[in-house]
């Protein structure tokens, strides 16, 4: 009678979260009426207020692929407060050298090619990006690097949730300083946006891959893959203060506390807008205002 009771419990238990999942499922694909232009570029302005707003405390943050994407988000829309921000980065981080071997992100000729010993404990990502800024040779013959321009190398490592988009920033890197075969670099491309696509299909948490995925769409020129819904749900995370977050609240609890999404699940903390989060929404909302 016990076991019986229990496997109708579990069977309640398991119906309800695919039940929710399924609700999550179609508020994240339903349909909805495209974004404006008007309202990208309110939602870029907040971005960029945020950004100036916490101007001390975003230097202190030397993450060279960060910066990067605010030195696009101030190429692309010309702001000038974006302008400033990065000079005084650039100030800081680069003409000191404090970040030599990241140059070649921020400068098109710039060629400092690191020794693997100096970067033996970078996150792997970060050891593909390097190679592909320098099309380092010497870098390439390490497999933990070379295998990232495999198009299936993220179906090695499924519990890595950025994965996918931060081999397609590498893949990109690589075409830029046009280093590889143009043709097979644009072949794997392909691939990770139709792995990408299908990944903000069937992850509804608006976290910072949610925006990390969306941002590499279009970034990549698969822009019109991007859901209307998918960029509504962006901006409808964006904070009063014009932040994003790496949190979806979800339950309010205790205190400030939520019941949420995580980059990982499900957590219970406070919400609190971040650089990362919210430089990859200001770059997505740059490229979206300026394009036709």
């Amino acid at each position: 009678m016990l076991v019986k009771k229990l496997i109708f419990l579990l069977s309640v238990i398991l119906f309800s979260l695919l039940a929710l999942y399924g609700v999550l499922i179609w508020n994240n694909n339903r349909d909805v009426a495209p974004v404006g232009k008007a309202e990208i570029r309110r939602s870029l302005n907040a971005g960029i207020d945020w950004l100036q707003a916490h101007r001390q405390t975003i230097l202190k943050d030397a993450n060279p692929v960060l910066w990067r994407m605010l030195q696009e988000s101030a190429r692309v829309s010309r702001d000038a407060r974006l302008q400033s921000l990065f000079k005084a980065y650039e100030a800081i981080y680069l003409e000191r050298r404090r970040l030599g071997m990241w140059r070649p992100l921020f400068y098109d000729n710039a060629w400092s090619p690191p020794r693997y010993e100096e970067i033996r404990n970078f996150p792997y990502y970060n050891k593909h990006f390097l190679y592909a800024l320098n099309c380092d040779r010497d870098l390439e013959q390490y497999p933990e690097i070379s295998e990232q321009n495999d198009p299936d190398f993220c179906d090695r490592h499924l519990l890595r949730p950025a994965c996918v988009t931060h081999q397609l920033m590498g893949i990109r890197m690589l075409q830029r300083k046009k280093c590889g075969d143009p043709k097979k670099l644009q072949q794997t491309v392909a691939v990770l946006q139709d792995r990408i696509v299908r990944q903000l299909f069937y992850d509804p948490r608006v976290v910072d891959v949610y925006l990390q995925r969306v941002l590499m769409l279009i970034e990549s020129g698969a822009a019109s893959r991007v859901k209307p819904v998918w960029l509504r749900r962006v901006i409808e995370a964006q904070s009063e203060a014009g932040g994003w977050s790496n949190f979806q609240p979800l339950l309010p609890l205790f205190g400030q506390q939520s019941l949420g999404f995580t980059q990982r699940g499900v957590g219970i903390r406070k919400r609190r807008d971040t650089f990362h989060a919210t430089v990859q929404g200001v770059l997505t909302m740059s490229l979206l205002s300026e394009s036709n």
